[in-house]
């Protein structure tokens, strides 16, 4: 009896310690998991966009926003229509009644805070440029700024800083649609930063033809980063490419027929998916809480060997 007793106490004590082991383990696993999600949880984030528009808007901000038009016809806006007004031998594409047209070469337009600009692709796939904003000097709401086809297939970039939108209203008759793009969402969460200074793609998406897009966050403008270029000879459009601050920011995007937007952001499941350290990590758990089961079966074993009889 006693060797009975001693082996029932034994065997309790071992279930008991088992038992307390295994909850242990159980509750350090959670509570590095919660530490890691929270880790990798970020709402900072930057979304980069490519996109191939036949139009969308700009409003400047900061003083790095100089576009040198190697080649350009300036329509500024008459106060008065002057219908007396003849155009110069070269076919203009601006009304001289209505604008007084000017040819220029090597021109610098330094666009200020708050200029406020609508770009187009023409009917002749030249760059056509409406000044919105009462802003520009010489230059009233409604002038333009048209760059040729021929000038604008050699021309370089026209880099800005700003609020963007790409692609206009669609309805019947539109023309400064959106054509196509691709964008993805980046972050850099607690716990990645720690290790390595980069950011990963934790969302992203496709833009469908006649999409409207822009860029939200709470308390004002999205201020992104990006360049106009030429598309290639045998594409329409104009190449737009962005990359916004970083900031609480959403993706959001307008569909002709919706009476709302639809926004995109990354969620936790998101950030979650695509967190390679994450998946390390818990693998990692994974093997030493089996480690740790094994270690604890193998000297359950070996204390029931040792009382035995």
């Amino acid at each position: 009896m006693p060797v009975w007793g001693s082996l029932r106490l034994a065997l309790v004590k071992s279930g008991m310690r088992h038992i307390w082991a295994r909850f242990f383990i159980v509750i350090a696993i959670a509570v590095i998991c919660l530490a890691i999600v929270f880790g990798t949880m970020a709402r900072k984030r930057t979304f980069s966009m490519v996109a191939t528009t036949l139009g969308g808007e700009i409003m400047f901000n900061g003083q790095q926003n100089d576009w040198h038009f190697s080649e350009v016809i300036q329509c500024s806006l008459r106060a008065n229509p002057d219908f007396r007004a003849t155009d110069k031998p070269q076919a203009s594409p601006c009304d001289g009644a209505m604008f007084n047209v000017q040819y220029l070469s090597d021109k610098v337009v330094p666009w200020k805070n708050s200029d406020q600009i609508e770009f187009s692709s023409n009917s002749s796939n030249g760059l056509q440029i409406r000044v919105k904003s009462d802003t520009v000097p010489g230059m009233p709401p409604g002038s333009l700024f048209i760059i040729p086809q021929t000038a604008w297939a050699d021309h370089g970039a026209f880099a800005f800083q700003g609020t963007v939108q790409l692609g206009g209203k669609m309805a019947t008759g539109s023309r400064g649609y959106l054509l196509s793009g691709h964008w993805e969402a980046l972050q850099t969460g607690m716990a990645t930063s720690l290790v390595r200074d980069i950011t990963d793609v934790v969302k992203s998406g496709t833009l469908v033809r006649g999409s409207t897009v822009d860029f939200i966050k709470p308390g004002g403008d999205v201020i992104t980063y990006g360049h106009l270029t030429p598309p290639d000879a045998s594409t329409a459009g104009i190449e737009v490419a962005v990359l916004t601050e970083k900031a609480p920011i959403a993706l959001r995007v307008s569909y002709y027929g919706l009476h709302e937007p639809a926004i995109f952001k990354p969620d936790w499941i998101d950030t979650i998916s695509s967190s390679t350290m994450l998946v390390a990590l818990v693998v990692l758990l994974s093997l030493i809480a089996g480690i740790v089961e094994l270690s604890l079966a193998i000297s359950d074993r070996r204390k029931r060997t040792t009382t035995e009889p």
